[in-house]
């Protein structure tokens, strides 16, 4: 695999019979630096890089302080929902690809970081220490905003809004497909739509769109990989947790407990952070970069 060392770039990394597209963000031609430094590889949230600022404010304060970064999207982003290829567990090997390039980049250490979904994500891979065997690599976790179990934190939104239709009524349809009953075949995938999913209103900003497959590997109560609380007692490198005081899809208690968890298994360096703004971190994004800079220049300076 050829390397190419520079800042700002879009790459795409072969995977299978398809890629994986990055945005590789201040790599630096001194391998001193890539080999005493963390890389840091950033994973996106619902629906990709697309919606979140802090997927496009981060790279440069991480930059501005001498730290690389790859953001990358995985089957879970853009369309992967949509279209029924978004499986949860499948973006796991997508990741250790990623971790592959970058340890041929010259990189020993890893930190890998996630916003809500991504922060799922990177506590599943981190958990995943004797199914990838290059894994040592990784040396920190960076979660920010990550629910304690996405099936309750999505179940439990639903509701509040009164969705149309409502998470037992998926379970139903969606049951037949993931899960079919003893000699039956599993039905067909279908995409339907979720109205007042994340709001009270019909208006789109406030639906969600999934196919019944996706929904089941991601939201349902058979979600394993994204009941995150199963998997953080596992990772025993050091973990930043950031929560947002008026998140309004992850609770305060659901960021408590996940440390709790972490602290209770064993690891003996976990750090909670709460600022006072919303699930995006809209109008903190400065004082997010500084958090996650102390975090790291304490650990790896």
């Amino acid at each position: 695999m050829q390397v190419e060392r520079c800042s700002g770039t879009i790459i795409s990394i072969p995977f299978d019979n398809h890629k994986i597209d990055a945005l590789l963000y201040g790599i630096t031609t001194k391998n001193k630096h890539i080999e005493e430094r963390p890389v840091i590889l950033r994973l996106h949230g619902t629906l990709g890089n697309l919606l979140d600022e802090t997927e496009h404010e981060l790279p440069s304060v991480l930059a501005a302080h001498g730290f690389s970064s790859l953001t990358m999207n995985t089957l879970l982003a853009n369309l992967g929902l949509f279209f029924g290829f978004g499986i949860f567990d499948d973006t796991m090997p997508q990741i250790d690809k990623a971790c592959e390039f970058l340890r041929k980049a010259g990189f020993k250490k890893i930190v890998i970081a996630g916003h809500g979904l991504g922060g799922c994500m990177a506590i599943r891979y981190a958990a995943l220490s004797h199914d990838f065997l290059e894994l040592p690599a990784v040396k920190g976790v960076i979660a920010i905003a990550t629910p304690y179990s996405m099936p309750d934190t999505i179940r439990r939104r639903w509701r509040r809004f009164n969705s149309e239709p409502t998470y037992k009524e998926i379970y139903t349809r969606a049951k037949p497909i993931s899960k079919p009953s003893a000699g039956e075949e599993p039905a067909r995938d279908e995409p339907f739509v979720v109205k007042r999913a994340h709001g009270d209103t019909y208006l789109p900003e406030h639906s969600e769109v999934y196919t019944l497959k996706t929904w089941w590997s991601l939201a349902g109560p058979e979600a394993e990989g994204t009941k995150v609380y199963k998997h953080i007692g596992r990772v025993e490198v050091p973990i930043l947790l950031v929560h947002a005081l008026h998140d309004d899809i992850v609770e305060r208690s659901e960021f408590e407990d996940l440390g709790k968890v972490a602290m209770d298994a064993g690891n003996s360096d976990v750090t909670q952070f709460f600022l006072e703004t919303g699930h995006t971190f809209e109008g903190r994004h400065d004082e997010l970069g500084q958090i996650t800079i102390r975090w790291l220049n304490d650990r790896f300076s």
